[in-house]
């Protein structure tokens, strides 16, 4: 199953749910302001690089969400996920997660990594 955390305004998210219209592959669409502390840590043992992967850059982003990164900085690990559970806008859109792969943003190259294994064997 794969399961993509979006945020309603983002513009990456709604190409990646085209991505998968596109290829007739099922996912399952949840806001990232409903994101649980179970699925955080899940996401984050996926991912190679913890936090700063999945958080937006400080130098791309606004005022407020460069506070919120400051903030989180000097939390303990419980503390951090129960701040990014109550402050779910310093998330990177899509997050894109099945079959222990993540894929944060979209990328027209590395979102392949979604297709069935049959699909890209009869591609190549």
């Amino acid at each position: 199953m794969i399961k993509i955390y979006y945020r309603g305004s983002c513009g990456s998210s709604r190409r990646a749910f085209s991505w998968f219209e596109k290829y007739d592959i099922h996912v399952e669409k949840k806001r990232v302001s409903r994101l649980d502390k179970k699925e955080l840590i899940q996401l984050l043992s996926f991912s190679n690089e913890g936090l700063k992967e999945i958080l937006k850059s400080s130098d791309r982003s606004g005022k407020a969400v460069q506070k919120s990164l400051d903030h989180i900085m000097g939390l303990s690990f419980n503390e951090s996920l129960d701040f990014l559970i109550a402050h779910p806008d310093i998330f990177q859109t899509p997050i894109i997660m099945g079959d222990n792969k993540l894929l944060i943003g979209y990328n027209e190259d590395e979102i392949r990594q979604f297709l069935p294994k049959e699909y890209r064997r009869r591609r190549l």
